[in-house]
């Protein structure tokens, strides 16, 4: 089966079913997704403006690169093989770290029920917006931001951010805090809601 993914369990552990990428969100089945934060050597960050024509999520700006976690894949696998994929960078141009993992329940439409759990990297490369290659039939655009600008957006229900990311946005900065250079709570407490 092309494109096949793991059925989960509430643990996250394999159930040992395999499901297509339409059935598993058709069906509300649990499987893991990856979320790569991909920073440049000046600390920005990339978003993608999704394609119109997608099935979720249309015309938002979303994180770097986000994937379905295949079946027999590990999740770090996995982030590889979507920078790739998604932005045609190889991994050997990039650093990257796991950050943290977490379970989230959404239901876009009918036919797109999220149950799954998003395994959060964060990763440095030395590239240019000219070396990131697009699928245009997903993807309308890329941009470089301020990593500060990124989190404004977070907190900003108008902004053109998508919605899931907004949940996960606390605890990135929580974990990239150090990083740039300021202190976990003050950016949350002066950024983010409660």
């Amino acid at each position: 089966m092309k494109n096949a993914i793991d059925v989960l369990d509430e643990s996250g552990l394999r159930t040992g079913e395999v499901l297509s990428r339409s059935d598993i969100h058709r069906l509300g089945k649990l499987h893991r997704v990856v979320h790569l934060y991909l920073f440049d050597t000046k600390g920005r960050l990339l978003l993608q403006r999704r394609a119109s024509t997608v099935d979720h999520f249309p015309d938002a700006l979303t994180i770097s690169v986000l994937g379905h976690v295949d079946a027999g894949e590990s999740s770090m696998d996995t982030v590889e093989r979507e920078l790739e994929e998604e932005l045609g960078l190889s991994r050997e141009r990039v650093s990257t770290r796991f950050l943290f993992s977490y379970r989230r329940d959404a239901v876009l439409s009918e036919e797109y029920i999220d149950r799954q759990f998003n395994d959060v990297y964060a990763a440095w490369g030395d590239f240019a917006l000219s070396d990131v290659a697009v699928d245009t039939a997903e993807v309308a655009g890329v941009c470089l931001v301020e990593f500060a600008e990124f989190v404004a957006m977070a907190s900003d229900p108008s902004s053109a951010l998508a919605d899931v990311y907004r949940d996960e946005a606390r605890d990135l900065v929580y974990f990239l805090a150090k990083r740039f250079g300021t202190t976990p709570q003050s950016i949350c407490e002066t950024h983010l809601p409660s």
